[in-house]
């Protein structure tokens, strides 16, 4: 991952913590909470260019954020997040 640690990365994503990141031009804002059961979530969406809705939504368990299903999506042109993070940029605004 591009200016940023992807162990660092991944630790704030098992918190759910508000993470942004760029990948082939696109900015996404990855963030979690809890749904209306009490189930963390994983919310996504593009912020540039912007998006009227989100682009995933991934629901965990009352203890846990589903990290190894998100990991597991090709959605990043065919590629897995691990697989592509490499070309993806860690930023902060």
């Amino acid at each position: 991952m591009l200016d940023g640690d992807i162990n660092d990365f991944l630790d704030d994503m098992v918190y759910g913590y508000e993470l942004l990141f760029v990948f082939r031009g696109k900015k996404y804002f990855l963030e979690g909470m809890s749904n209306e059961e009490r189930k963390l979530t994983y919310y996504m969406w593009t912020i540039d260019p912007p998006a009227d809705d989100y682009s995933l939504i991934l629901v965990g368990d009352e203890h846990n954020y589903p990290l190894e299903e998100f990991l597991a999506l090709k959605i990043w042109d065919g590629k897995t997040f691990m697989e592509a993070q490499e070309e993806m940029r860690w930023v902060d605004e």
